[in-house]
């Protein structure tokens, strides 16, 4: 079965998970290298946090077909949030650095193809040190119309405490009594399935499951509970086991040019909370060069067995939150996206981005925790060579 060539490009478009997902291949025959750069901005922005998240990414493709690929993330994170380690009302911005490697190969078995890939993350901001590992793996069969695949990633972070404000002080001695030190350490293990399935030239379904275990410390150091009238720290269980399953059809209408992506996704998890997401997406070709996309996602989820309204703990409760992402809340999401294909710039003093694009994303969050209502954004320009 074999998809036309216009469904062919729009899916390879639709599809990807990022601005950098675009498959480079090598030229075998010149023996040259070949890959792609891509620049991206983030923003985020909500009552009392805001965040801008530049970022520059590569891909590079060897002749032989292995794929080496290296991102740095900066986020700068500004915030008065106590549960970020305010101890007054003042606005602070913590930097966070991130560093992505990663590497794949696809090896052809004859009537089917198996893709291995590895890839790791450092992140490391003043509070906290993540460092993570994936190896994942594809196998495509039927001419590619069936898509296998599986992953396994471990992570291991250092949770630390560092309090901003009246408290950031220093002794006689020069040690910072705001650096509390570490408090404590997190991990996991994640497995991942995915199968994807051409079901005709322009309908594509797919399906995954996703489990994730945690262990250590799970609670945030700097948020308090008031207790019958006492302050405790936040204190949640040691462990927790999450489930998400998840789905997608995608449909391409030749004759309008357009795409309809149906998504849902279903996760549970052992502290009780249970929550839905269904999307619904649109893409329009407008043109050889422009792509938009309009998106609403829905979101409802239930409570955690220990979350309660914060004067109603005990001192006898074993387990204590002020996360409201452990409450009951639901959300609207309300999104639009523009992706421009560069080749207008041939035979310009631009001509080098002529094989690039651009995209723009900006979406509204409308949600009922108390987070409030959100603002996001994204930029980036891709740039092969």
């Amino acid at each position: 079965m074999q998809l036309s060539a216009r469904a062919t490009a729009l899916f390879a478009t639709l599809f990807v998970a990022s601005a950098t997902a675009s498959t480079v291949q090598a030229d075998g025959t010149t023996g040259t290298w070949t890959g792609a750069l891509t620049l991206q901005g983030n923003y985020y922005w909500e009552t009392s946090t805001r965040v801008m998240a530049p970022s520059i990414g590569a891909r590079l493709v060897s002749p032989d077909g292995t794929e080496f690929r290296a991102e740095y993330l900066v986020d700068a994170i500004t915030s008065a949030s106590i549960a970020a380690g305010v101890s007054a009302d003042i606005r602070f911005t913590e930097v966070r650095n991130q560093v992505s490697l990663g590497a794949g190969r696809e090896f052809d078995l004859g009537e089917a193809q198996l893709r291995l890939d590895l890839s790791s993350r450092v992140s490391h901001e003043p509070d906290y040190l993540a460092t993570g590992v994936t190896l994942g793996g594809q196998l495509a069969l039927a001419q590619r119309c069936t898509l296998i695949g599986a992953s396994l990633t471990y992570i291991h972070d250092d949770v630390g405490s560092v309090i901003r404000g009246e408290q950031a002080s220093t002794t006689v001695d020069g040690r910072d009594l705001s650096d509390r030190g570490r408090v404590g350490q997190l991990e996991g293990v994640t497995l991942g399935l995915s199968l994807s399935q051409v079901l005709t030239p322009q309908l594509v379904a797919s399906a995954g499951y996703d489990l994730v275990h945690n262990w250590g410390y799970l609670q945030n150091p700097y948020r308090s509970v008031m207790v019958q009238g006492l302050l405790r720290p936040e204190d949640h269980p040691d462990q927790r086991t999450r489930n998400s399953f998840y789905g997608r059809v995608a449909l391409y209408v030749p004759e309008t040019r357009s795409a309809v992506h149906a998504l849902y996704r279903m996760y549970v998890d052992e502290w009780g909370l249970a929550a839905i997401t269904p999307e619904a997406r649109f893409y329009q070709e407008i043109g050889d060069l422009v792509t938009l996309r309009l998106r609403y996602r829905y979101y409802d989820q239930t409570r955690s067995f220990f979350s309660r309204p914060v004067d109603q703990y005990v001192n006898d409760d074993a387990f204590l939150t002020a996360d409201p992402k452990m409450s009951r809340f639901h959300s609207h999401l309300f999104g639009l996206h523009a992706r421009l294909q560069l080749g207008f710039l041939q035979a310009t003093p631009l001509e080098f981005l002529h094989g690039g694009e651009f995209w723009l994303s900006f979406d509204y969050l409308m949600q009922t925790s108390r987070f409030g209502d959100a603002v996001i954004a994204q930029g980036a320009l891709r740039v092969p060579f």
